[in-house]
């Protein structure tokens, strides 16, 4: 497969080469966009070296220049490019074929569960060079540039890690850790301030509060990055023994595995011929916790499982699935009587009624269900049907419960999420595209892929539906119109409820991330990039990124 991305990157080059000989000059500033997109485009189809040798050339030209370079003045740079080309070209012919395996066997088997960073500073050089460092050693970095996106994030992402700085623009460090730590704490989330002032004083306040770890700036990075694994490491050795979400009461995901195991050995052993699994989510829920706040948030979901409890039979389970999301296994069960069970758990949850601020309200929630018969149906399979059955409840406007049928796998319902990239390199497309359509699915949910060869035909384009829900990957360098000014246009006229943004970049300044991050990106990623990894970040970005 690289092999066919890395032929089209050489047919590029001959076709920019002809284009530009029928021309009398070239402006350098487009000697610079064509150099940006090799370097980016190279090293993540495995063309490191000419990636680099492009990254070389950058420094001869200015991004904004207009002056007019003649055939004689340019044609020295890109024959550079060219040779470059065939040497590593030729050097990695024979290695394609066994890496396509690889790289085949990989998608198929899924991306690995990175762990998960939210940084919390307004310090653009650090973030932007921790950012890049971590990532780098195999983690996932949001970034927050204030206290208030830092809460924001933290509720609605559920790291694994938080790092706090001390001096923050619009909230002080200490207040933000003091508004998480008793949740944190519950989620055996590790939390780390970091300060350029280790005064005795704020480690005191830091530590009493409830933070982990207090780090000076500047980071050592020798010893940085076997600290952090040192804390994900106890971190997830607690969650494997732990089998009970602290919050609710309910199980936590690794019961869940283990029950979906046992339900199907008793399939295979005909002590039972059935049970049904349902995906639960509570209506709106982003709603209470931005309208009530975070407090009552957790109150909703206690007196949830609660209720659960109540009607429930006696071998009935539920398990917390990830934030406001379920999932219940009713053991010898049909999807009609699991139906029964739940209707009876629904009419006695929205009878109840919460308050806040003298104001009662009630909450509801949509289940998908999914009746299993096969022993030797993949786990992943049945979750999968029964969430698209709640994806399916949702659309049909919520607060009810959907059986799921072989029809519904092939029905495009207005949850599908729309992935839309907009590039100007055709081998980013592509391969974007050739990736997200084999996988089918962002966190659970169908997709359809679209694509854009440039910022002003997406903009033109009839593209966008308000109860749609969207992923907009956009290069922050394009022709005609700058990924930032497509970012501040579509943030301009549709906002951030259903939009989600990653910018694919290869700039690595700070100022073009802070502007990218102060528009209304929700992430950005640094160009080359690993496809793997692009989809594991827009898993973790798409759950936050609506209540459904």
């Amino acid at each position: 497969m690289m092999e066919k991305y890395q032929k089209m990157m050489f047919d590029r080059l001959e076709k920019t080469i002809r284009e530009w000989q029928k021309q009398k000059y070239v402006y350098e500033y487009e000697l610079y966009r064509f150099f940006h997109s090799v370097k980016g485009t190279a090293g993540t189809i495995d063309m490191r070296e000419l990636s680099q040798e492009a990254g070389r050339l950058l420094f001869f030209v200015d991004e904004k220049s207009k002056k007019k370079w003649k055939d004689s003045d340019w044609r020295p740079y890109l024959d550079r490019l060219e040779a470059k080309f065939e040497h590593v070209y030729r050097q990695n012919e024979i290695m394609l074929a066994s890496e396509e395996v690889a790289v085949t066997s990989d998608l198929l088997s899924g991306e690995k569960d990175i762990p998960f960073i939210l940084l919390i500073d307004d310090d653009v050089e650090f973030v932007t060079f921790m950012k890049d460092f971590l990532e780098e050693n195999g983690f996932q970095v949001v970034i927050a540039l204030t206290g208030e996106k830092g809460l924001d994030l933290f509720y609605s992402m559920k790291p694994s890690m938080i790092i706090i700085d001390f001096v923050l623009p619009d909230i002080e460090g200490i207040s933000v850790l003091a508004q998480i730590i008793e949740k944190a704490r519950k989620d055996f989330t590790s939390v780390m301030m970091v300060s350029a002032h280790t005064s005795d004083e704020n480690r005191t306040k830091a530590y009493e509060l409830g933070a982990h770890d207090f780090i000076g700036k500047p980071i050592k990075k020798d010893v940085f990055i076997p600290f952090v694994k040192n804390r994900m490491e106890f971190r997830d050795n607690i969650l494997k023994q732990v089998a009970q979400d602290e919050l609710t009461g309910a199980y936590n995901r690794k019961f869940l595995e283990n029950e979906l195991y046992l339900q199907g050995e008793l399939l295979k052993q005909g002590k039972n011929n059935v049970y049904s699994f349902s995906m639960v989510d509570l209506d709106h829920f982003k709603v209470i916790n931005d309208k009530y706040g975070h407090q009552v948030g957790d109150e909703v979901l206690q007196t949830f499982v609660e209720k659960f409890k109540e009607t429930k039979d006696p071998e009935d389970s539920i398990s917390r699935y990830g934030g406001e999301e379920f999932a219940v296994v009713f053991p010898n069960t049909t999807a009609e009587e699991a139906v029964q069970k739940i209707s009876k758990w629904r009419k006695v949850f929205g009878e109840t009624r919460f308050e806040s601020d003298m104001e009662t309200f009630q909450v509801n929630f949509s289940a998908g269900v999914k009746e299993v018969c096969n022993p030797n149906q993949h786990r992943k399979d049945i979750v999968d049907q029964a969430d698209k059955a709640l994806y399916f409840a949702k659309d049909s406007g919520r607060n009810r419960t959907s059986i799921y049928e072989e029809t519904l796998a092939e029905m495009k319902t207005k949850s599908d999420v729309t992935l839309i990239i907009v590039d100007d390199d055709r081998v980013v497309r592509e391969m974007l595209t050739h990736h997200f359509s084999r996988r089918q699915l962002i966190s659970g949910r169908p997709i359809i892929v679209k694509t854009y060869s440039d910022g002003i035909s997406f903009l033109e384009d009839n593209w966008y539906e308000s109860d749609q829900q969207y992923v907009i990957l956009l290069d922050g360098m394009m022709p005609k119109m700058d990924g930032m000014e497509v970012l501040h246009k579509v943030r301009q006229t549709y906002g951030d409820k259903n939009i989600v943004i990653s910018m694919l970049t290869a700039r690595k300044g700070e100022q073009e991330v802070a502007r990218a991050l102060n528009i209304g990106a929700d992430d950005y990623m640094l160009k080359p990039f690993n496809v793997q990894e692009v989809a594991a970040r827009l898993d973790r970005l798409i759950e936050r990124m609506y209540s459904r």
